[in-house]
């Protein structure tokens, strides 16, 4: 009773607008929890041989342009463009890169699940470890996953999860039949 728990954004570099203190949580009143963590989580499964490779590189401009352009493997978003066709039922390893030297950036993948292989050549640490939808890399950072395209079929993106670069241009489509 009485304390408190802020949640924080400290992922430099950002103005205070976008950094900062984010949600606030005030414990107020005493209740009854009959909730339990079980001793075990849930299982991954092995992943498959992947049936294709893929790379994708993310950058913003940083030479201080009064437009930065935002873009995947060089591009900037197309609504019209297929970036990645891809077979259902099918397992990709994709390396996706962090060109930018100052800017960290995160990676989404739409109505997809994959594994975190590893970081820069190394294992993923604990929190890497399970089923994700979004990976962070820092500056020069290359992560390598690993996704089974079993689920969906369909046009989805894939991009930077943060509006202001995906607003400009840094998303791509995945069409998976």
């Amino acid at each position: 009773m009485g304390t408190g728990v802020t949640l924080t954004n400290a992922m430099p570099p950002g103005p205070p607008e976008h950094v900062g203190q984010v949600l606030r949580f005030d414990v107020t009143r005493a209740a009854h929890d009959p909730s339990s963590v079980p001793a075990r989580l849930r299982t991954v499964p092995a992943l498959p041989e992947p049936d294709r490779t893929r790379t994708v590189v993310l950058r913003v401009d940083e030479d201080g342009r009064a437009e930065p352009r935002a873009m995947i493997d060089g591009r900037t978003y197309d609504p019209e463009r297929v970036d990645a066709r891809i077979t259902h039922g099918t397992s990709e390893a994709w390396t996706v890169t962090n060109a930018n030297k100052d800017v960290p950036h995160n990676f989404h993948l739409h109505l997809v699940q994959f594994r975190v292989l590893d970081r820069i050549g190394r294992p993923p640490g604990p929190e890497e470890s399970g089923l994700k939808d979004t990976v962070r890399l820092l500056p020069g950072e290359s992560v390598r996953l690993q996704a089974v395209f079993d689920s969906y079929r369909g046009r989805y993106p894939y991009h930077r999860h943060l509006l202001d670069h995906s607003a400009m241009g840094m998303m791509a489509q995945m069409e998976i039949s």
